[in-house]
């Protein structure tokens, strides 16, 4: 129950960031490397530009 969209194509992520920003997202999800070993993403709020590193019902939790 949560609407989530994913950026078209590759591109820089300030890129990602901007096309976000434009369509008023309030939280990005990161999932790079480092987060997929931990078995977590980054959280980013885009109101307050705050990142958090959450598991999967974290985001989830806070999302809803």
């Amino acid at each position: 129950g949560i609407n989530a969209e994913i950026y078209p194509d590759s591109a820089k992520m300030k890129k990602q960031m901007s096309y976000a920003n434009a369509k008023n997202i309030p939280f990005v999800v990161l999932a790079g490397e480092n987060e997929m070993a931990a078995d977590k993403v980054t959280l980013k709020n885009m109101e307050s530009g705050e990142q958090t590193l959450v598991t999967a019902e974290e985001l989830i939790a806070t999302v809803k």
